[in-house]
């Protein structure tokens, strides 16, 4: 196929992805099964416009994908609204993990006939919670505060824990001699623990870096933005450390702290993270052959897998994880449906095919189909299961900031927001009483998903997010009258 040929085909295919997500909402259909087909159709088992094959080259960009996918996560989480729900989610990433991958390995090695290892090997595989699939099936979602901060928690943070295990459990059967479970829980231990600490590092100085430093044009903000993701993810696995728990965790650290231009950057992030699962998917798509998929031990396999995942292993590792929390059995539920399966899995199940075992082609696409039906029941059926449990939050509405903080060029003034802690000596005061210099101009004040129009009279609260007009040369001087202490 020639080069243009090719870059029609691209652009073809974004087009139609982005459009056929009109039909997601309408039918209710999770989005990532829509860009999942439209790679397999593109693919050689029908159409034949692309021929793909290469696992290697699908899992990089699926691991690059998968970054862009989880730092836009961590950029949308609020620090308050998860760090109570922070223990049980590490309980379902953790122990919950490990049970799914047993049930589903002993459910393995009596429906294929799989040896010991690899039964685990395909349990540790599909076993998480994937977060690509959970952030765009909440994201449409207005499901309870304290039931979606789990998910978001759980999914973005176990893959550490599924990707240990499929290490672990391919090298039980790539090198049984050599395999050591002991030294397994060290490394589980270790990428952990030191993912966490440099992704709060980096996340550190990340915030430091995009706050001060004064770039020629607000333009490049979103790509110093970017790149602390990668990097964070880059020198987590430097020292073998779970690169995706940095990534994640360098995402809410930066999106908790001052950050200027927030909501253009979270914007810019947002938009790259759909297109990042737009490719993602295609690509994972055009790595199954769909005749293939046909193979009625597959398809009989996969069905039973999929039933065993979603309606036992899920459920008792849920309901397992989650006995020393307080959840209601309604909360239990909805977790335990909404355990949905994504790229994660698929990526994972191209590890045994670059490693070249026995199965590795049935691993992956008995994995792939049980995504597919992972997806579809789960996936169409959230909504109406969060209406029926009663755990949808109404009367609150989202207001997103539709002013362009960014600009092009030099400017000579720029719209920044920047946030009013609670503990900030403003809280309290009149605008009329803190002597704002002139130079500076207070446009509005985003109060609890509201404008309020600023007036001599309004009062500062927590947590007010504030939109200025300032000359771009005294930003820095602004942020010194603003934090004092941190300037």
């Amino acid at each position: 196929m020639s080069l243009p040929s090719i870059i029609l085909l691209i652009g073809s295919l974004l087009f139609i992805a982005v459009w056929t997500t009109k039909l997601s909402s309408r039918f209710n259909i999770p989005a990532l099964l829509i860009f999942i087909s439209l790679g397999m159709i593109a693919g050689s088992d029908v159409t034949g416009f692309i021929r793909f094959d290469d696992a290697e080259l699908a899992q990089l960009f699926g691991t690059i994908a998968l970054i862009v996918i989880l730092f836009e996560g961590g950029l949308q989480t609020v620090w308050k609204d998860v760090k109570k729900e922070l223990a049980p989610s590490l309980s379902l990433a953790t122990f919950g993990v490990f049970i799914a991958t047993t049930v589903v390995a002993v459910a393995s090695h009596y429906i294929l006939g799989f040896n010991w290892p690899n039964s685990f090997l395909l349990g540790a595989i599909v076993g998480s919670t994937d977060a690509a699939a959970i952030f765009s099936v909440l994201s449409g979602q207005s499901v309870r505060r304290k039931v979606g901060s789990t998910l978001e928690v759980e999914s973005g943070t176990n893959d550490p824990m599924a990707v240990f295990l499929t290490v672990l459990f391919l090298e039980f059967v790539t090198n049984p001699q050599d395999a050591s479970l002991l030294n397994g829980l060290f490394s589980l231990t270790w990428e952990m623990v030191i993912g966490l600490l440099l992704g709060l590092a980096i996340g550190w100085v990340a915030s430091a870096v995009i706050n001060r430093i004064d770039l020629s044009s607000s333009s490049f903000y979103p790509i110093l933005l970017m790149s602390f993701g990668f990097l964070s993810f880059g020198i987590a696995s430097a020292f073998s450390a779970s690169g995706f728990l940095a990534v994640y965790v360098t995402a809410i650290y930066i999106s908790n702290h001052e950050l200027v231009y927030r909501q253009t950057l979270v914007r810019f992030t947002m938009s790259m993270a759909h297109l990042a699962q737009i490719g993602m998917f295609i690509v994972l798509g055009l790595l199954v052959f769909p005749k293939q998929l046909l193979d009625p031990q597959v398809i009989l396999s996969s069905i039973a897998l999929a039933l065993i995942l979603i309606f036992i292993a899920r459920p008792l590792s849920v309901w397992l994880s989650l006995l020393p929390f307080k959840y209601s059995w309604r909360e239990k539920i909805f977790i335990s449906f909404a355990g949905l399966k994504g790229a994660v899995p698929i990526i994972l199940a191209t590890y045994p095919l670059v490693a070249g075992i026995d199965n590795a082609s049935m691993i992956f696409n008995i994995v792939f189909f049980t995504v597919l039906l992972s997806t579809l029941i789960q996936g169409s059926l959230l909504s109406l299961l969060a209406d029926r449990l009663h755990l949808n939050e109404t009367g609150s509405s989202t207001i997103q900031t539709v002013i362009e903080f960014m600009s092009i060029g030099k400017p000579n003034a720029e719209i920044i927001e920047l946030t009013i802690p609670r503990h900030h000596p403003f809280i309290g005061k009149m605008i009329s009483d803190i002597q704002l210099p002139q130079e500076f101009l207070i446009t509005a004040i985003i109060r609890d998903d509201q404008i309020v129009t600023p007036r001599g009279d309004t009062v500062f609260e927590g947590n007010d997010q504030l939109l200025l007009l300032t000359p771009k040369h005294r930003i820095k001087t602004l942020k010194r009258f603003l934090f004092p202490k941190t300037s």
